[in-house]
């Protein structure tokens, strides 16, 4: 008996056709107790192609779709920043302009400077502080402010600077370069 469905059908409709079911499996070898697979199903394997033998190959809208998704790809890894603008970015700890190449900072300026509180004049600062080794590239506050920095040299670790920002003529926070 053949079921009808209750919605209309197109003329051109034709039903799907029963396909060959899978193949038997052989019957499944006895696990050894307590070994390798005990209490387990068997897997049933595809099976594998001769050597020689025609491998089915991808549809071509397949392989187009593929080609294409790697062609994108490959347009995102050259030009990781298109429509960015192209300028060329400084280095963040790069001098820009030489103060005072003997300058460096003693434990003692460190302390003082760890005491003094934020939006303190620039001009208390720099009575302690003296003159910076360099100064570098604007950056930025947490607050994401503009802010000038001087560079000090540590003299105990010189390859460690010590980075004061200035929010106009504030004192602004500190920050450490690890060289």
């Amino acid at each position: 008996m053949v079921k009808r469905s209750p919605y209309p059908v197109s003329s051109h409709y034709r039903p799907p056709q029963p396909s060959p079911g899978p193949r038997p499996l052989d019957p499944p070898a006895a696990p050894m107790p307590g070994g390798y697979g005990a209490g387990r199903p068997p897997v049933a394997h595809p099976p594998r192609a001769a050597y020689g033998a025609a491998v089915p190959r991808p549809q071509s809208r397949q392989v187009l779709m593929a080609g294409g998704s790697m062609l994108a790809l490959a347009a995102l890894v050259i030009t990781p920043k298109l429509g960015q603008s192209q300028e060329q970015a400084v280095e963040p700890f790069t001098c820009i302009k030489q103060e005072q190449t003997q300058a460096l900072l003693s434990r003692d300026q460190l302390k003082q400077l760890l005491e003094t509180d934020l939006q303190a004049p620039r001009a208390t600062v720099k009575e302690f502080l003296r003159q910076p080794y360099c100064v570098l590239s604007p950056g930025k506050t947490e607050a994401g402010q503009p802010a000038e920095r001087e560079a000090y040299p540590l003299e105990f670790d010189p390859q460690t600077w010590l980075v004061v920002l200035y929010e106009g003529d504030r004192y602004a926070g500190y920050d450490f370069r690890f060289r």
